[in-house]
């Protein structure tokens, strides 16, 4: 069951339940009452809905041994970012092929995170026979069952109920979302909602606070009461408001405004531009505010939460039309590009504002030394198609493809504080893009479960048998690809 602010009961997909309950104020658990999964290492899951364009995210810059670039250049010529757009987010070779790559001439901030040495770039990153419906490789990626063979929960779910079991009704995990993302579904209460505003009993003249305590204890004795005598949908339902509602008051207590470098880019500081010449409330820069302020808010000395496992998305990367075509830096600069708010550049803009969320967000866990222990992925549900469709002209975009990178960032190993920390660097191979499957698109070097499996075992401290037991669909067997030492 999910609760959310405009719903207070909702069906889920198999035994997984949520609780975002819209104003139970109830007095959190002490620091001493954290269950052993709500301790640990933090990973942030930084989605991409719709299907993210990696092959004009990390471009080929030569061929190598391959072909990649004069395919490239044959299959986008609408699309085309040139070589010479590419050289200030250059970043190291296909490690397969040889053939020099760079990121998207908007990522700067990422690049000085792979300078640094704290991104880690993973090419080709999909499943075989991938599927081009947005639902359905959508479960794909939630549930890691690429065979569909019917698997009802999550894979970060089921990775909970692992880090969990036993335990005295934990909550380690929020998605900064409406209802709860399925790669949550399991038997692991996980709480959902967008602002901690949500966790408040809806404002009305004709409510007395002074009703408020009486209203408190009664959901507590209703959920007490059915967590201990109610059986099967009832007695988990209970048991997972019992355990989300014993947080709110805590959450509650959380200030979402204390991160600098976020602030400053949602409010539009000259040294921060963002996608619009006024403040622009865009979504992935205040989920990541809101993740900041949950982190900060459950060190030492402040409130224990136990949140430390967090997902948060920007759509928009449906991009069959309208995706823009790549205006030169050295015709625009990034400050005019913002003045007009990346005019017929779709794709570029939102890499833009991923770029500088994420980096934004990084730079505010350096300041209050959240990073030594703080680890972010980004995932899509696919590609995109190697040639563009449309002709030439501005509606030009890209159908739905397969493989895309993935980045992951984190702790160097002299500042990790735990026993993994990220390798920078390029892993993988890029796809050849003279060789795509019969619907001329890129055939994946990858499986997803791999970089699924390296943070399960590397960074959250799965073991490799378990982490097989969660992905192991059709004889999966996770490898360890380096990106995480």
């Amino acid at each position: 069951m999910r609760f959310t602010r405009r719903e207070f009961l909702k069906a889920t997909v198999g035994a997984s339940a949520v609780f975002s309950l819209p104003g139970i104020w109830l007095k959190a658990r002490e620091a001493s009452a954290l269950e052993a999964c709500e301790q640990g290492p933090n990973l942030i899951l930084v989605e991409l809905d719709g299907g993210n364009d990696g092959i004009n995210t990390v471009v080929p810059l030569t061929d190598g041994t391959g072909q990649n670039r004069t395919r490239y250049d044959v299959a986008r010529q609408w699309l085309n970012i040139p070589v010479s757009e590419l050289g200030q987010t250059q970043i190291d070779n296909d490690p397969l092929h040889g053939g020099e790559l760079a990121l998207h001439p908007h990522m700067t901030g990422l690049k000085s995170l792979y300078d640094s040495g704290n991104l880690a770039v993973i090419l080709g990153a999909h499943y075989a026979n991938g599927n081009l419906s947005h639902d359905v490789s959508k479960a794909i990626w939630y549930k890691a069952d690429p065979l569909l063979s019917g698997i009802s929960e999550g894979w970060m779910g089921r990775t909970l109920d692992s880090l969990c079991s036993g335990q005295n009704l934990p909550v380690p995990a929020v998605d900064i979302a409406r209802s709860l993302n399925p790669l949550f579904f399991g038997q692991t209460s996980t709480l959902a909602f967008t602002s901690v505003s949500d966790l408040m009993i809806p404002s009305n003249p004709l409510f007395n606070p002074d009703q408020r305590q009486p209203l408190e204890q009664a959901f507590r004795a209703i959920y007490q009461s059915l967590s201990a005598s109610g059986a099967g949908f009832v007695r988990q339902w209970a048991q997972v408001g019992h355990a989300v509602a014993s947080r709110m008051n805590t959450y509650r207590s959380v200030s979402s405004s204390s991160a600098e470098n976020l602030n400053a880019l949602i409010n539009g500081a000259a040294d921060h531009p963002i996608a619009s010449p006024t403040p622009q409330r865009y979504g992935l820069a205040y989920a990541l505010r809101l993740v900041y302020a949950l982190l900060l808010g459950a060190q030492p000395g402040n409130q224990p939460l136990g949140c430390r496992i967090f997902r948060v998305g920007i759509g928009g990367f449906d991009t069959h039309s309208d995706q823009g075509r790549h205006v030169p830096l050295s015709e625009k600069s990034i400050h005019q590009k913002v003045a007009d708010n990346f005019r017929d550049e779709l794709h570029g803009k939102l890499l833009h504002q991923v770029d500088k969320a994420v980096t934004a967000f990084w730079r505010d866990l350096e300041a209050a030394n959240l990073h030594h222990n703080t680890l972010i992925m980004t995932f899509t549900e696919f590609g995109r198609r190697i040639a563009e469709n449309g002709n030439n002209n501005a509606d030009t975009g890209t159908d739905h493809g397969t493989a895309s990178p993935v980045f992951v960032i984190g702790p160097r190993k002299v500042e990790s504080s735990t026993n993994s920390f990220v390798s920078g660097g390029v892993y993988g191979a890029y796809p050849e893009l003279h060789l795509p499957d019969r619907n001329g698109n890129m055939v994946h070097t990858l499986d997803f479960r791999h970089v699924y499996g390296e943070v399960m075992v590397r960074w959250l401290g799965l073991s490799t048998t378990t982490a097989n037991q969660i992905l192991g669909a059709g004889g999966f067997a996770y490898e360890p690809q380096g990106f995480l030492a």
